[in-house]
This record gives structure tokens, sequence and C-alpha cells, in this order.
């Protein structure tokens, strides 16, 4: 037994030592949690991690700013807001200050803080703030109220357009500098008590003499009429609104009763001007500069309103020197698509280029140069889809286009169908595609002519007819597409400004009579993307002949003419671009018949409906 508790005694000794200082080294691996048996006004926030600790302050605080606070001014009970005085948790330090609770530095401190903490709490205040100024004005508002002969700093009185002073006299008051200790410590608790305000007497700062220097300001502000101008609008301030607009504050260094507009009365006397005053903000856009062949960026303008900060100073300035007021402007809302916005979409410079040639002085390049004009400068907005028709309308005389050459029945007539008006616009439209292709923008609709004219590439080209067809693409890049377009008497020209993010486009073909153009595009990274459209060109129709017979029977002549077509079988030829368009010919068929002396031709002509320019 002896032998038993000489190795079992040390053994258990050594076990209470040990046990606490083991379970204190697994403890002290979470610090990075509030220490056990910590509370923050009684709340237990032992355990808590930074941001529980911060949740938990916060929901304190919102319970703090809801509870109203009673207090008592001279046997009357008067109910404050907290949140009329703005109260305030300083959570930040309080975190700070649970972190490190019962954490000093020292190891042998901190494990007997540790032992300690099974049976002491560590309490820390919530400690509140206010604002100040706010609550000496709410105690200032209950000596008047509550008090029988509340001190009076002394004041002026508006009626109207009169101005009467009240002077300065003693009397009680609040003690807001004793009071004010008193309301944060009744605030910071959820369990709050009715508090008694200490009451004080006070003598005024401010003599009459002050007050009576304060109704000789107030009157000279409130003289008028007062006029006020912004360009041609025109508004009238009576003394009787001016004075209206008068408030007061006792200033300490030194001693007086300040008088000053209200900036926000001023602002509800002045508001019937805005409407004449207000102006739109403007859109930044872009300008091409011809001389310096570059596109630039047009600034947005903000719109204008009146600045009522600088309103009560214009307002003193005139009223005192009795000149008219020009009403202060500030830059109000902004432009919905600003100057740095534009900027953002550079650098916008020349994306493609692409040049068509034609014989002078035809009535055809009037117009050319009549659509050319209508489709320049011209803006297209990312995401936007352009259309020529759309843009330019229907070619009219009205307009000033003339007839000239236009694919008839299957072959190029003029100038008898209303067709006519406006032939040869299609040559712009091959031009404007191939700024597109080239451009490397989106090809939306496009159709070639039925014939193909040398003067265009072949397979890569468009007619243009009305309503149908028309030449459609869309801006898919991320900045705008500025369209400039400019012409000689031999040729017409058509360029496209913008950032296409680096698109390079090359065209390849390939067959003759039905061709494959294919537009290859390549990207900044590498990546290649072909697409492909295929064509199928007619052959144009003959011109109808004209023959003369003449036939003598018995010394008699007769003379018959008789018009022929060459024909063919019915034939259909269908063609397919991108989009796709069918287009259905029919030829003509004639018949011959002759009886002696006599001929007789029948004629049927051939049925195609047509409403292209080339």
């Amino acid at each position: 037994m002896r032998r038993f508790l000489l190795w079992f005694v040390p053994l258990f000794v050594g076990a209470l030592v040990v046990a606490p200082v083991v379970a204190y080294a697994v403890d002290a691996q979470g610090g990075h949690r509030v220490e056990r048996n910590v509370t923050i006004a009684g709340i237990p926030v032992g355990g808590s991690d930074r941001s529980e600790l911060e949740a938990t302050i916060a929901a304190y605080e919102r319970t703090l700013r809801d509870e109203p606070a009673v207090f008592v001014v001279d046997g009357t009970r008067m109910v404050l807001d907290p949140e009329a005085v703005d109260l305030r948790i300083d959570t930040a330090a309080i975190v700070d200050t649970a972190m490190s609770a019962r954490r000093s530095g020292s190891v042998v401190r901190d494990f007997f803080q540790w032992l300690a903490s099974f049976r002491e709490p560590y309490d820390i205040d919530a400690s509140v703030t206010v604002d100040e100024e706010a609550l000496a004005g709410i105690l200032a508002e209950w000596s008047r109220e509550v008090l029988d002969e509340p001190a009076h700093d002394g004041d002026i009185v508006v009626s109207g357009a009169d101005i009467e002073p009240e002077y300065p006299r003693p009397g009680s008051v609040i003690d807001v500098d004793a009071a004010l200790p008193l309301v944060e410590a009744a605030l910071a608790t959820a369990d709050r008590e009715a508090v008694v305000l200490p009451i004080g007497r006070s003598s005024p700062s401010l003599t009459a003499a002050d007050v009576d220097a304060a109704v000789e300001r107030a009157e000279a502000l409130s003289a008028g009429p007062l006029f006020l101008r912004s360009g041609d609008a025109e508004y009238v301030l009576t003394p009787g609104e001016l004075a209206s607009a008068l408030v007061t504050e006792v200033k300490a260094d030194p001693p007086r009763l300040e008088v000053r507009y209200d900036p926000d009365r001023l602002a509800e006397l002045v508001a019937p001007m805005l409407p004449r005053v207000e102006t739109d903000p403007v859109d930044a856009t872009f300008s091409f500069d011809e001389e310096a062949q570059r596109v630039d960026v047009v600034p947005s303008i903000p719109g204008m309103t009146i600045d009522f900060d600088r309103l009560p100073a214009v307002v003193e300035d005139a009223v005192v020197a009795g000149t008219v007021a020009q009403v202060p402007l500030i830059a109000g809302l902004e432009a919905a698509f600003t100057t740095e916005m534009a900027e953002a979409m550079g650098p916008i410079t020349k994306v493609s280029e692409f040049t068509t040639y034609y014989p002078c002085c035809q009535s055809r390049v009037t117009n050319i140069h009549l659509l050319a004009d209508e489709i320049d400068d011209q803006i297209v907005w990312p995401g936007e889809t352009f259309s020529i028709n759309e843009t330019a309308g229907k070619r009219t005389t009205a307009e000033g286009y003339v007839r000239a050459g236009a694919i008839i029945d299957g072959r190029v007539q003029c100038c008898d169908s209303i067709v006519n008006v406006g032939g040869g616009t299609s040559q712009f439209a091959t031009t404007f595609y191939n700024a597109v292709f080239f451009g490397c923008y989106e090809d939306v609709e496009h159709q070639p002519h039925s014939l193909y004219f040398s003067r265009y590439p072949y397979g890569r080209e468009a007619t243009l007819g009305w309503p149908k067809p028309d030449v459609i693409f869309r801006n898919d890049s991320d900045a705008i597409v500025y369209i400039d377009t400019s012409y000689t008497a031999t040729s017409v020209t058509v360029a496209f400004w913008g950032n296409n993010g680096g698109r390079v486009c090359t065209a390849e073909s390939k067959g003759r009579g039905t061709v494959t153009t294919t537009r290859v595009i390549t990207y900044p990274d590498g990546t290649v993307k072909r697409e492909d459209f295929t064509w199928s060109y007619r052959r144009p129709k003959p011109k109808p002949t004209t023959t003369t017979t003449t036939t003598t029977i018995g010394g008699t002549s007769s003379t018959s003419t008789t018009t022929i077509s060459t024909t063919t079988s019915s034939s259909t030829t269908t063609s397919t671009t991108s989009p796709s368009t069918t287009t259905t010919t029919t030829a003509a068929t004639t018949t011959t018949t002759t009886t002696a002396a006599t001929t007789t031709t029948t004629t049927t002509a051939a049925t195609t409906t047509t409403t292209t320019a080339p």
C-alpha cells in the first residue's frame, strides 16, 4: 500500500497541474474568438468570432435606436427619439476591446486570466455617441416649451414684410453641459428609466443692441422687389417673400445674431423659374473632319439647372446693391452618352474604303451622287442595323432622281418605266456593300444583280430597288461606324470609320456563271472565320428585232412590219445568296402564219418582274 501511495500521489498531483495547462493550451488555439465569459452591455459574446461580434453589436445598436428615451424637465416628461440625435455605437472599438479581453501577451498572466474566466465575467460597456449640436437644439426647445421663465438670447420676428425685434432676457434653462453625459448614459442601455435633467439659470449672450442690428440687416435683406434673370427668363421676389426666406443663428465669437437667407426656402420661391431655366443634357456625338480626314468626338453637354447653394449669396449681393440678380447655374443631369464614353470607343480610324468607277456625265451619275449625299455622315451605333432604303427612302423625281437604265424584262432598258427613276443607284449599293464586306461587319441582307456588269467585282456586288432589294448590315462592334461618302465625276467612294476590334477581311472567289464568294475574317488572336455565299448570273435577254415585208399582187404593193423576238423554251433560273432570293423569268413566245401575200404575226410577251437599277 505504501509503495502504491508513493507512486500514485505524485502522479495525481502532477495530473492536477498538467490537466489545466493542457486545457489552457487547447483553448489558446482559438485566439481568433472572444474569450469565455465576456459580455458587452450584459450580452454574452464568449466564443464569437469577429464577424459574429459585429453582427451582435449591430443588432444591439438597432435596439437602442428603436427604443425612445424618457427624460424629466421640471416635472414634465419629455420623450427623445434616439435617431433624432443620430445615436451611434463605435463598433470597431468595441470589437477590438472584446477580441483582446483576457489577453495581455504574457503567458503566465493569460493563464490565470483563463482560470478566472470560469468564475468571473468580463463586461464591456457599449458606449454611444450622439450629435451634440442636435441634442443641444432639442434641449433648448424643451426649455422654451416647459420652463415658466425660459432664458432667451433674442431674435427677430417676421410677419409678412414687417420685421420686429424680440429682445434677450435671463431665465431658466436646461444645463446642457451637465445633461449631456446623463443623456448618453441613458441611451447606452436598453433597460431605460426616466432621467431627470438638471435646470440652471442663464443670462443671454446677446444685448438689445445686437438684436437691433439684426433687425436692421433683416430689413435690408428684405428690401425689394428683387428681379432675377437667366437669359430670357425673368422672375420677381416681393419683399414679403424675401423676408420669409430669412433665418437667424446666435454666434458666440463675437456675440451676434446672424441673419441670412435659407437656401431651401429660396429654392421654393424660385421653383417656378426652373422650367424656363433648366436645359436638357446633350449626348456626345461624332463629326468628320474632311480636311484632316479624321473622326472627332463632339463633347457631351450636361443639363443646366439653378445652383441653389450659390443662390443666397447672389440674391444678397443683388438686394444690397439694388441690381438685377443673374440666376447662378450649375451642371445638372449628365448626358446619357458622355464624352468619356465616346472616347472609350476609340481609336476611331478608317476601317474600310471602296471605290467604283463610271463614265462621266451620264444621267445615272446624278442618281449615284444624290444617294451618296443622303447616306453621307450617317452614324451606326453598336448593335444597330443600317438599311440604305430605310435611311434614304424611295427614289422619286420630287427628290431630284432622274430616269436612267434599269434591268427590266431580263435586259437593261430606259426609260419608259417607273423603275427607271433612280437607275444607276445600284452602283452606290455595290460600293457600300464592299465597304461592309471589307470592314468585317455583319452582312444582314444584300442581293447581286441578275446580270453581271463588268464595272463590279464578280459575285461581290449588290443591286438596289424599292422596297427590295436592299443593302443592310449590323454594327457588331463596340464602337460606332461613321459612314463617309464622296464622289467625283467618274467615281464614288464609301469609307467606314470605326473600331472593329482588329478584325481583317479578305475575299476569295471561285466559279463563273455560278460564283461562290468567300469572306475570310481574321481575328486579332489568329482565329479565322470563313463566310461563303453563292450567286448565279443569267445571260441578258436579246433585244427584239423588226422585219419589214413588201408584197406585190396585181400591180398593187402592200407593206407589213413584223416584230420578232428570238424565242427560247420557257425556263426558270434560281440563284441563291445570303439571304436567299429567287428570280423567275418566262421567255416570250412568237408564232408567225403566212397565207398568200398576207403575213400575220402574233406575239406573247415575256413576263418578268424586275425593280433593279444597274
